[in-house]
């Protein structure tokens, strides 16, 4: 008889980190590969509750984008250096 698998699980995202992905995406700050990359980080934090919340997405979100920065081109750098302390106070 095989293992039985484990249900998927279906994790929703707060109000807050929705809001906060838009933001990223919308601004140009989050290309399509650096989205994959947040939504595999946030997957991967696999809260009890099930809900990723504002704080989870602006930890994930800017520990993605700081790994990535020296890819940035010269203007994004500049652009989300000075835009930081706004997106992540």
């Amino acid at each position: 008889m095989p293992p039985s698998q484990p249900a998927n699980q279906v994790y929703e995202l707060d109000a807050d980190a929705s809001a906060f992905l838009d933001v990223l995406v919308e601004s140009g700050h989050l290309d399509e590969a650096l989205l994959e990359k947040v939504n595999d980080r946030v997957l991967d934090l696999s809260p009890e509750s099930g809900i990723i919340t504002g704080a989870d997405m602006r930890r994930v979100a800017a520990e993605i984008l700081f790994d990535a920065m020296d890819s940035l081109s010269g203007d994004q750098q500049r652009v989300l250096e000075v835009e930081w302390p706004l997106l992540f106070h």
